[in-house]
């Protein structure tokens, strides 16, 4: 059974919409069993946010995440709360709280979806986002910035709750609600800056059609909730980046990598997989997945030029038309932002342009709503299903060594048995603290749940407590690993050198792919 939904809709009764969100919720999921089989294998940056949840829980107090002055402590406060209500090991709560928020997000897409195309169609298209290609897909598991993409989609449905309210009081109150959502976002990473000019198109649309009295009202209620939503972001004292970053002479060195490996990395044109965590060399098109990557970037692209070409005339849903407008400019600033600041420096600068894979199901909504209108709602099914299909094998085969054969696995980086088996020995020597390069420093630390501390000699110091533990440890070890790219920890021979022509003991130790000097 359905019923007529707002500007002219059509919504699925509450039972399909449950069962629809549920396997929503459940694909978003299966698709990161990797993750989950390898949660030991979690980088530094993303153990950080776990280290920090463990420091909160005994009261070590701060509104921003260790060592950035651009995030929050929104992940660390998600990642205690899982490891609190969920009986799992401190890894995969880790892993869980992040993937948790990106099924929300996924969620708060479809229902936002809901509201202007039909069920099978809102589902396709938050479909596009729950399977992805690897650099979005690796911010889904990383922990620490997908809580703020997950408030950015929640604000969105909250304010198409409030456009779609007929009683004024309610109308208001989702609005504010959505203006307290962006300005948590905001907090949680700086990086929410990207969506905002597209949140104020979208905000400005619908309090503008709404009636005279509420329309004041609605838009106060937005700028109020914004100010309480940003409460802590001023007590942080966080500052957004600076225009005079932005210069035209940056797009000339930017644009190489940018056309050649990191707008193809984000859209599942190229694959770089990581086998050791590490090193991503490219994945070349094999079998049936080359005529699948053209066919799925051919429906991408088809999709979008027609979303914004309608979206630009008067003869789609107005819902559809202000979806696409707030979609359409996170695409355009994440592309100015990439070409024209000068940050982007490597293949892994892929994640600053995630806004294009998040904006896609936004900017598509006013040909879907046309495609329906004109009976010919199967294309758009179609056309969507390429895409699902195109991103979902991307984001698999972008797990790299996580996956043999297509079929995920536990790999001896990710069961942590190595560490732990080195842990056992460090102790048995009695070692009180370690240091070694970053990548491998907090990473440690957090798997041996600090029963030693691994302090980075080399890389973003985060918390420097670890730092004075090593200092005054009567025993200590440096950690070599040789998986790191660059970096002096990579391999002991030098350090052996040294350490023998200033006449030190030392006794060298070697655990999988580990090796560790003792220092007397």
């Amino acid at each position: 059974m359905t019923t007529p939904g707002p500007e002219g809709s059509t919504r699925a009764g509450g039972w399909q919409v449950l069962v629809t969100g549920a396997l929503l919720a459940v694909a978003t999921l299966l698709f990161r069993i990797p993750v989950f089989l390898n949660a030991e294998a979690l980088d530094s940056d993303i153990t950080v946010v776990g280290l920090q949840a463990w420091h909160l829980a005994h009261g070590e107090f701060s509104l921003r995440l260790w060592g950035t002055d651009y995030q929050g402590i929104t992940a660390p406060l998600a990642t205690l709360l899982v490891e609190t209500l969920l009986p799992v090991r401190p890894s995969l709560a880790l892993a869980l709280s992040s993937v948790l928020g990106h099924v929300v997000l996924v969620l708060a897409l479809f229902g936002v979806l809901r509201r202007v195309v039909p069920l099978p169609l809102a589902a396709l298209g938050a479909g596009c986002v729950a399977v992805c290609p690897e650099p979005l897909n690796y911010l889904t598991y990383s922990a620490f910035r997908i809580w703020s993409f997950t408030l950015v989609f929640l604000a969105l449905y909250l304010g198409e709750r409030a456009a779609g309210e007929s009683r004024p009081r309610w109308h208001v109150v989702f609005a504010g609600l959505a203006g307290v959502a962006v300005g948590l976002g905001y907090y949680s990473d700086l990086f929410v800056l990207q969506f905002i000019p597209g949140l104020v198109l979208y905000l400005l649309w619908w309090t503008w059609s709404a009636a005279r009295r509420p329309r004041w009202q609605a838009l106060g209620a937005v700028l109020l909730g914004y100010v309480v939503g940003s409460i802590p972001r001023f007590r942080a004292h966080m500052k957004p980046p600076r225009l005079s970053e932005f210069s035209i002479s940056n797009l000339e060195q930017v644009w190489p990598l940018f056309w050649e490996q990191c707008l193809p990395y984000v859209t599942g044109a190229k694959l770089f997989a990581s086998a050791d965590g590490f090193q991503r060399p490219e994945l070349r098109p094999e079998g049936a997945w080359f005529p699948l990557m053209v066919l799925g970037l051919g429906a991408f692209l088809l999709l979008v030029l027609g979303g914004a070409l309608i979206a630009l005339l008067p003869v789609a849903d107005r819902a559809a038309r202000r979806l696409a407008w707030c979609g359409a400019a996170w695409m355009g600033v994440s592309l100015i932002g990439f070409l024209f600041t000068g940050r982007a420096v490597d293949m892994m600068s892929a994640r600053y342009l995630v806004p294009i894979l998040l904006g896609f199901p936004l900017v598509v909504a006013p040909m879907l709503d046309r495609l329906v209108r004109s009976g010919r709602a199967a294309v758009g099914v179609a056309l969507l299903l390429l895409v699902v299909a195109h991103f979902g094998v991307a984001g698999w085969r972008g797990y790299g060594g996580w996956i043999d054969g297509g079929r995920p696995h536990v790999t001896r980086y990710g069961s942590g048995e190595d560490e732990q088996a080195l842990l056992a020995a460090l102790q048995q020597r009695g070692v009180e603290a370690a240091t070694g390069d970053y990548w491998a420093a907090y990473r440690l630390t957090y798997l041996w749940k600090e029963q030693l501390t691994v302090a980075p000699a080399h890389g973003s110091e985060r918390y420097g407590p670890y730092q004075q533990r090593f200092a005054s440890a009567r025993r200590k070890a440096l950690i070599f690993f040789p998986a790191i790219p660059v970096t002096p920890y990579k391999v002991p021979e030098p350090w052996e050198d040294n350490l023998r022509r200033e006449g030190r003991h030392f006794e060298r130790l070697t655990v999988g792919p580990y090796t560790a000097l003792v220092l007397d």
